[in-house]
């Protein structure tokens, strides 16, 4: 077990990150204090670390969907790049996918999505 004067410090730097520029509440520093806040700050750590996992993982897949996308529309030659905001569309003529959000690249994929399915119905 970490001394307590470690936790304290360990506590202080986890609350000067979590409130950033705003002043930290005042609190009473005893044992008890600092423990219930060290617990609390590394279930933060950890639920930090796992968001992280998360979004990198859906970064990942929205990555492989976009290609997923490409590779449908030059087999089945019916996407158009004019579904696509004119602004997703880099100087090359590919879609650029770190300059959205995920969600935007959410609604971009179910708009090609949209857009297979009357190709294959045209079919």
């Amino acid at each position: 077990m970490e001394p307590l004067e470690e936790r304290e410090t360990q506590v202080a730097a986890w609350l000067k990150k979590i409130f950033g520029d705003h002043p930290i509440p005042q609190y009473e520093v005893n044992p008890r204090t600092t423990e219930i806040l060290h617990h609390l700050s590394e279930r933060n750590r950890v639920r930090d670390r796992d968001v992280y996992l998360v979004v990198e993982d859906l970064k990942q897949k929205a990555s492989e969907y976009e290609s997923e996308g490409a590779t449908f529309s030059q087999r089945h030659g019916c996407f158009s790049v004019s579904s696509v905001p004119s602004s997703t569309v880099g100087e090359t003529g590919k879609i650029k996918a770190t300059d959205y959000t995920f969600e935007e690249k959410i609604g971009i994929l179910f708009r090609l999505n949209a857009e297979s399915i009357s190709c294959s119905s045209e079919n």
